[in-house]
């Protein structure tokens, strides 16, 4: 699971609530939400009925108009089922439910007649875990201090939002979390106007599961009349997607545990959704693939040929369409909190070759000559290097080299005082922790000015990118970000102070694209 840990941020109070009542009226019906001293919040507005009944592992249904009953937007909404967490992680949800298809809208305090740009954001957390309602997702000083439209979706997770079985009419068919997306993305262009935004001006942006469906509907053509532009982060672009054929056995081990047959539709149906949960928990914990990144995210798009077409690089390489603006990149330790969440204890050079010969084969003969274990001690390091590189930075270097408007690389680390153990991530730059710059949700925390000059020029460029497709304008930078061209892979380095660089871990991409993903 997707693991940024600052515990000590919990007891900090939210910016102060208010109070103040927001009724937005829609084609639907009116939505009532509030305004803080930052921002306007909208929470837990429906775009889909709830996926129950025959509905669930089915097409997401539209929602119908709700008026004459006005929507409470005011409260945070359910989860999506997923696996129990700790009640005390700040990424835990509180409360799950099946009846989770809503979105959170965040818009300035003030507009004038003009509509805003929209950014639309896609939470991660393998495909299986997390929510659009994070605190690290409290956006109103974002939206406020920038001028712009933000909103976060919530998608269908793990078995009930990804278990494919086939494409006949006794078949689960897949993809449904990925269709709660387009769903969403649709409902928001069609109603965006009432809250202020422009649904001519959309930008889709995601982070790790969020990144690789950014990824999947900015290269798909059906969805290219929804959006302007796009910025994946921290995607790991070489987490294959499952076929069908490798979706049987998570479904025969699944079936198992709920004491179901593989083709019976119904009894499936019948199981909770708790039922559900526990059973996908178990599997999860259980080898269903060959394929050693799949662990990672178990629960996954299907190439099903209808809304996933094949591997996001193969993808990319044989798009028939116009690409639209991308910006695209990674973190320096991408991998570091993952690996000391899976060895919480050093592990041994034997151990480390043991652990690459599991994962690749023969290919680790190349990868120990140049990647040689790292003197006698704890060899976590150098496979945090490795998964960082193999997972996320250089597969996203072939990415790029197909479609990055802009690139960049976020190294500046989190700091945490040392109050707590984050998995090994203190003071380093772990996956997503760019979010708790980005979105300014702990700006008060942030006490350093590197920390908040950091912080407003992240938030800087990626609206400005919101507003004209391009990171410099309209609003001032600290530097000016080239774009990316065949005879320069130059890209941001998020760092103290910003540097722009060029060709980012070249010699170690060039042996990655060698050995394949």
């Amino acid at each position: 699971m997707w693991t940024v840990f600052f515990s000590l941020l919990t007891c900090l109070v939210k910016y102060s609530f208010s109070g103040r009542s927001v009724i937005v009226p829609t084609k639907y019906g009116d939505v009532l939400g509030y305004a803080t001293d930052l921002g306007r919040i909208f929470y837990g507005i429906p775009f889909a009925q709830p996926p129950l009944g025959s509905l669930r592992w089915n097409l997401p249904a539209p929602i119908s108009r709700w008026a004459p009953a006005t929507i409470n937007a005011t409260e945070i909404p359910p989860a999506c089922p997923q696996p129990a967490c700790d009640i005390h992680d700040i990424l835990c949800p509180k409360t799950t439910s099946e009846d989770c298809l809503y979105l959170n809208i965040f818009t300035p305090l003030q507009n004038n007649s003009s509509l805003l740009p929209v950014m639309i954001f896609i939470p991660g957390g393998n495909f299986q875990f997390l929510d659009a309602s994070l605190v690290i997702y409290e956006a109103d000083r974002f939206v406020n201090t920038t001028n712009v439209v933000c909103i976060f979706i919530q998608y269908r997770l793990g078995v009930l939002g990804f278990l494919a079985t086939g494409t006949g009419s006794n078949d689960f068919k897949g993809n449904y979390g990925i269709l709660d997306q387009r769903l969403a993305i649709a409902w928001i262009k069609s109603n965006i106007d009432a809250f202020g935004g422009d649904p001519n001006q959309i930008t889709l942006f995601g982070q790790s599961a969020g990144a690789q469906s950014t990824a999947l509907h900015y290269l798909t053509s059906d969805m290219q009349s929804f959006f302007q532009a796009a910025i994946i982060q921290s995607s790991p672009m070489a987490v294959p997607f499952r076929t069908y054929a490798e979706y049987i056995t998570p479904t025969v081990l699944l079936a198992e545990k709920l004491n179901c047959t593989v083709g019976n539709l119904e009894c499936f149906r019948r199981a909770s959704y708790q039922d559900i949960i526990t059973a996908q928990t178990a599997v999860n914990s259980m080898v269903t693939s060959l394929k050693p990144l799949i662990f990672f995210e178990p629960w996954l798009p299907v190439i099903d040929n209808t809304i996933v077409h094949g591997q996001l690089l193969d993808l990319v390489t044989n798009v028939s369409f116009p690409l639209k603006p991308l910006i695209t990149g990674t973190l320096t330790e991408e991998a570091l909190g993952f690996i000391h969440d899976i060895w919480s204890t050093p592990v041994s050079p034997k151990v480390y070759v043991e652990v690459g010969i599991a994962i690749f084969g023969t290919k680790f003969l190349k990868i120990i000559e140049r990647y040689p274990p790292e003197g006698s001690g704890d060899q976590r390091p150098l496979l945090a290097r490795l998964a960082t590189q193999w997972i996320f930075a250089c597969p996203t270097r072939v990415f790029a080299r197909k479609t990055a408007t802009y690139s960049y690389v976020f190294g500046y680390p989190l700091q945490t005082n040392g109050t707590f153990n984050s998995s090994g991530c203190e003071g380093h730059t772990c996956h997503g922790d760019e979010l708790v710059f980005l979105f300014e949700a702990f700006w008060t925390n942030l006490t350093t000015n590197t920390d908040r000059y950091i912080s407003t020029a992240l938030t800087t460029y990626w609206t400005n990118y919101a507003k004209s497709k391009d990171p410099n304008q309209p609003v001032q930078i600290p530097l000016a970000w080239p774009k990316v061209t065949n005879q320069s892979e130059q890209y941001l380095y998020f760092q103290d102070p910003l540097q722009i660089k060029e060709n980012y871990l070249k010699d170690d991409c060039d042996f990655w694209d060698e050995i394949g993903y």
